[in-house]
């Protein structure tokens, strides 16, 4: 079967943005924000692999890589009293299925649900990647792998339908149709073998190259039939760009900007993927200095650490001339300012930014962050009071935007406010950086006035 649809390049450049962002905000922990912008792209883009594996992986960081035992028990009792139904249409079974998994990563039945309407919508690797998903969060569970074997089974993957049957057959002894498919898939396993046996194993490497190499054998196909094909030079520099390979992705870049200037896709990846590119040689050159700390290496790290703030800025500047009222922009200009010192400047940025209420709460806790860098006390505490009341009350940010309050209320002799803040904080993590030492202080502090 086909794919119901096709991302639009314009789409697909949107989603693109959803997930640089959401890596960005996975990188510094914050995984409600990566959240929000790898569901969009989910969704958006539902054969999307990459998508999809970074989507399931920041949850389940967020989450501790721990299971949620109370509704994952309550699913596994499911899974044995209702079969698992017919796929729904696709752009519906990936918004359930999205917001699910937000509140449990281990939802199996989610998984499934999302792996058979991109079954259903003609995208199987992605269908079949859920499927995975989905077993390996309830690996007893019988209709899960019931209906992954059956998957399986109809695209020839013998070895891992065999498994899922086997252990279907385990979970029932008794099923006869997992019996009878173990022997049916052995059979015709045995069978294709023969049929494939006469062309050798150079041939089959031969193959398997060809096919690793064929999006960029299709894209330069498509060049040399038209130097001017836009989106062939876009499907080659995301085809790098996900394969990690940086220097071919700018290459790519380089190669569509002497074919279409100042492009409004090619340019900022351009400048993304240096920034990248300088990133991955500074971990690199970090690597070598811990285990050889030499002056020229740590003037090379420095040096390239440099370079990546640079890049960086440069890329951010160059965005938020393009989309000036986007206020995630200005919340990563922003983050980056302060990040490197620039308090007043980042001010302004952030200022800008809170007003999306998805970031608000971050927005105020890096604006008390900078007043208090530049000795505005008031302003400092005023907006650690506003974060307050804007995050979420578990998160990371709750717990810094307490732990600096109430320093900074203890530093400006304010014993009951810095006492509020100093328990309220040991409530939720008593073993939060100092936090015990810091009430004992304030303690002390009381009892001597």
């Amino acid at each position: 079967m086909q794919p119901q649809s096709v991302v639009t390049p314009a789409v697909r450049a949107r989603l693109q943005k959803c997930f640089e962002y959401g890596n960005q905000k996975m990188q510094i922990g914050d995984y409600d924000y990566a959240t929000e912008m790898f569901a969009q792209c989910v969704v958006g883009d539902p054969s999307n692999i990459l998508y999809m594996n970074s989507f399931i992986a920041n949850l389940r960081v967020k989450f501790g890589n721990q299971k949620k035992k109370s509704s994952f028990g309550f699913l596994k009792k499911a899974a044995r009293s209702a079969p698992i139904g017919k796929p729904k249409d696709l752009n519906t079974a990936m918004k359930d299925g999205v917001e699910k998994l937000k509140r449990n990563p281990w939802d199996a039945y989610a998984y499934v649900s999302m792996g058979l309407a991109c079954l259903d919508s003609g995208f199987d690797d992605a269908g079949l990647a859920y499927l995975k998903h989905a077993v390996e969060s309830a690996p007893e569970d019988v209709e899960i792998n019931r209906t992954a074997a059956i998957e399986l089974g109809e695209r020839k993957n013998y070895e891992n339908a065999i498994l899922c049957w086997e252990r279907v057959l385990k979970a029932k002894p008794d099923d006869v149709e997992a019996g009878k498919k173990i022997s049916d898939l052995m059979m015709e396993r045995t069978i294709n073998r023969v049929q494939e046996a006469p062309r050798g194993a150079k041939e089959e490497e031969r193959d398997e190259e060809r096919e690793k190499l064929s999006v960029e054998d299709q894209c330069e196909k498509r060049l040399r039939k038209n130097p001017q094909d836009r989106d062939a030079f876009l499907d080659l520099t995301e085809h790098f760009f996900q394969k990690g390979n940086y220097r071919k992705t700018e290459d790519a870049c380089k190669r569509a900007l002497s074919v279409f200037p100042d492009d409004d896709y090619f340019f900022p990846k351009l400048l993304e993927v240096q920034r990248a590119r300088a990133s991955a040689e500074f971990n690199k050159l970090a690597e070598q200095y811990k285990k050889n700390p030499t002056d020229a290496l740590k003037a090379k790290c420095v040096e390239q650490k440099n370079l990546h703030a640079q890049k960086t800025f440069e890329y951010l500047q160059y965005r938020l001339k393009k989309s000036p009222n986007e206020a995630p922009l200005h919340w990563e200009m922003g983050s980056f300012l302060l990040r490197h010192g620039k308090y007043k400047e980042a001010i302004g940025e952030l200022q800008k930014a809170k007003v999306d209420e998805g970031i608000a709460g971050q927005c105020l806790l890096a604006l008390g962050q900078c007043f208090q860098q530049i000795k505005q006390y008031p302003l400092a505490s005023l907006h650690y009071d506003q974060a307050l009341g804007k995050l979420n009350e578990q998160s990371e940010d709750m717990k810094k935007a307490l732990y600096l309050g109430a320093r900074l209320a203890f530093g400006l002799n304010d014993l009951a406010k810095a006492s509020k803040l100093a328990n309220q904080l040991a409530a939720i993590d008593f073993s939060y950086k100092d936090v015990g030492d810091l009430l004992d202080k304030i303690a002390q502090k009381s009892n001597n006035k």
